[in-house]
């Protein structure tokens, strides 16, 4: 397992961008019916799409189904390993996993957004030169209790809860609905199968940081032994 702080040098051929380099060229002189030939061949206003727009669409589009499914459902699982009363809601009270899942969204959202600072600029007493990397944690407002009666609490059967973890408007997560059913399929595969488990290392619980978060080892102990 690699050390906080150590560098990790991937091969450009061990690489994403080497898979959908080939991958682009390969459609653009074998044209297929899927998303990457559509943007190979593309125009707008007369323009073809350049090759590192098609490349970053698709990087993007992978990192946003599987880094952001696979945090919110591990953040579920951490909350459950914590929680027996609500790991017993679950099981016994089909109608509030709806609310569970938006709960755990909210409570738990695993996608924040970071930019770039345009100019020099100073928020709040700190200074931020231009091309710095920043973290906006819009997330945050899930918490806020001006929006949310008892924001700091997790209720698992909370029925008012129009949270933004999927983003707001036009930049509203386009698979916000994907997204909710992989968490419900996932934790009601789970919880058939494992209703009784707990953390088997509280200490060696490990979360990714940056724009996503959610756990990348959760050692978990089954309990009852289900």
């Amino acid at each position: 397992m690699e050390q906080p702080g150590t560098e990790i040098t991937v091969e450009y051929e061990d690489s994403i961008d080497f898979y959908l380099d080939t991958l682009i060229a390969q459609r653009a002189t074998d044209p297929q019916n899927d998303l990457i030939s559509h943007m190979t061949h593309a125009t707008i206003a007369g323009q073809s799409l350049e090759h590192e727009h098609v490349r970053g669409t698709c990087g993007l589009l992978i990192i946003a189904g599987v880094d952001t499914t696979w945090s919110a459902i591990g953040a579920s699982l951490w909350h459950m390993a914590q929680h027996p009363t609500d790991r017993r809601r679950w099981i016994e009270d089909p109608d509030v996993r709806p609310f569970a899942v938006e709960e755990f969204l909210r409570f738990y959202a695993p996608v924040t957004m970071a930019r770039i600072v345009a100019e020099d600029a100073e928020f709040a007493g700190r200074a931020m030169q231009a091309n710095d990397w920043v973290l906006l944690p819009f997330p945050a407002a899930n918490r806020d209790p001006e929006a949310f009666e008892d924001a700091g609490t997790f209720v698992i059967d909370r029925r008012r809860n129009r949270h933004v973890a999927f983003g707001l408007g036009i930049h509203r997560c386009l698979g916000s609905n994907l997204a909710r059913m992989e968490l419900t399929v996932a934790l009601e595969e789970w919880m058939a199968r494992i209703p009784d488990f707990e953390l088997a290392d509280p200490e060696g619980v490990r979360w990714s940081t940056g724009q996503i978060r959610g756990p990348r080892e959760l050692p978990v102990r089954i309990l009852n032994g289900t």
